[in-house]
């Protein structure tokens, strides 16, 4: 299949992951915009500068003209792809590509009703959140399809390091009020605690010094660190969102705390560290088998190049009422 792809480069975004992976399956040409140098330094991200990287085809004004100018030679688009970013920009093109579009949204949880007009510009619609499945399914005319974040093997793995710290923390830390900054002051007062904000290789590293990794989601997002701190095989210690227990079964591949007994659970994994072990062993085959970014690149393509043959976006297999897809 010609795929043709679009998001906002910057090196840590779920459309990187997602273009590698779909590179291995498809003949992918990228379309987009890069972030600048401004965007790096707002959101405190200057560390990843040196991994910027452009597209394909640069977006500049967005019109058909300049994306029919930069593809290569003989090549057309059987699909398009956008992968939310972020970073909003126009599609002008979009109106004239006479194939199927689809788009995939990741921070609905944050931005849900902009999300929702976005989605009407689509053929096709995949959700990184489950809750908001229901009501993007009552309001669209279009199939909508849950498709989780994912983890990337060959950059989330084991790092041989000695583990100095019994939990640790990757991530943002903006305010004493935020729900997760609580969190780990509590934790922090009964164990040992190390966090950092720490992107790409820096991170699994990182990550690997904690016996036990804690994760707190943002408004009940089922988010990227999830299936990244499974990947790295260490414990997981993670607050329940929806679309959680589809995925991992609580007590076997992670452990799940609330207010109440975040203490407690972190307690008892410390404390038997051969119950972490296990859980950690679990947790990573399960992610390896079936939550990679390679496993959300076939979803994406057989969804699309079975709506290519019906003419229509009902995936292979599923129900008509009910269009989710993992």
């Amino acid at each position: 299949m010609n795929l043709l792809m679009s998001y906002t480069a910057i090196p840590h975004t779920t459309g990187v992951f997602l273009e590698k992976a779909l590179r291995r399956l498809a003949s992918v040409v990228t379309y987009g915009p890069t972030a600048g140098e401004d965007i790096f330094r707002a959101w405190n991200l200057l560390s990843l500068l040196p991994y910027r990287k452009s597209h394909d085809i640069f977006l500049g004004d967005g019109s058909d003209r300049e994306l029919r100018d930069g593809l290569p030679e003989f090549w057309r688009p059987d699909a398009f792809l956008f992968v939310e970013s972020g970073i909003l920009y126009r599609c002008e093109f979009l109106k004239s590509l006479d194939c199927p579009k689809a788009c995939y949204l990741i921070d609905t949880h944050l931005h849900p009703e902009s999300h929702l007009v976005m989605a009407r510009e689509f053929d096709l619609v995949f959700l990184a959140q489950k809750t908001f499945v229901p009501r993007f399914q009552e309001e669209l005319d279009r199939p909508v399809i849950w498709l989780p974040l994912a983890c990337d093997p060959e950059l989330h793995c084991p790092y041989p390091v000695a583990e100095e710290v019994d939990v640790t923390f990757a991530g943002s830390i903006q305010s004493p009020l935020q729900e997760r900054t609580r969190r780990l002051k509590r934790l922090s007062t009964r164990f040992s605690v190390r966090t950092e904000r720490v992107f790409l290789d820096s991170m699994p590293r990182f990550l690997s010094t904690g016996r036990l990794l804690f994760n707190a989601s943002v408004k009940n997002d089922l988010n990227m660190r999830v299936f990244e701190s499974l990947a790295i095989g260490k414990c997981l210690l993670t607050d329940d969102v929806p679309g959680l227990r589809d995925l991992f079964v609580p007590g076997e591949d992670l452990a799940i705390y609330d207010d109440r007994s975040l203490v407690d659970v972190a307690r008892t994994l410390l404390d038997h560290p051969e119950i972490r072990t296990r859980m950690a062993a679990s947790g990573r085959k399960k992610v390896l088998e079936s939550h990679t970014y390679l496993h959300r690149a076939r979803t994406i393509l057989s969804t699309l190049e079975s709506s290519l043959k019906r003419g229509s976006f009902v995936p292979e297999g599923a129900d008509h009422d009910e269009h989710t897809h993992v």
